[in-house]
């Protein structure tokens, strides 16, 4: 995937466009793991590509403050959370990826020695919420 379709992908979803996590999340009250564990890929794809000494574009660092805020506030709820009874340590696990991903895109520093460490937290997570749901 080319950095142009990384950035249209990544802007898709940050900006809460039909189809999107943060829509679904709104409007349906659904959390969908897998499509969230997508967003997370995005992020990363597009936080390895960035040049260190660029600046940030604008909207993007929006979206990426936007969601980090949002989808935690709004999962938070206990009318979301009825509907969406996951373990309180996923729902954590997850909001800690996401801040620590939108950390990473602003500091340039990844809070982890290998950036595959992300991934090994998702199926971690991935593996907590199956053990659950069982």
């Amino acid at each position: 995937m080319n950095k142009e379709d990384i950035t249209r992908q990544l802007l898709h979803e940050l900006e809460g466009e039909k189809e999107s996590f943060i829509l679904h999340l709104r409007v349906d009250l659904d959390w969908d793991h897998t499509h969230l564990v997508k967003v997370f890929k995005l992020m990363v794809k597009y936080i390895q590509q960035l040049e260190p000494t660029a600046p940030l574009e604008r909207h993007i660092a929006s979206g990426f403050w936007f969601f980090t805020n949002f989808v935690k506030d709004w999962s938070s709820h206990d009318n979301f959370r009825s509907r969406n009874a996951y373990p309180e340590l996923y729902y954590q696990g997850m909001y800690e990826l996401i801040f620590l991903l939108t950390d990473w895109y602003f500091s340039g520093e990844c809070p982890f020695v290998e950036p595959e460490a992300f991934e090994q937290e998702w199926n971690r997570l991935t593996l907590l919420l199956k053990e659950e749901t069982q």
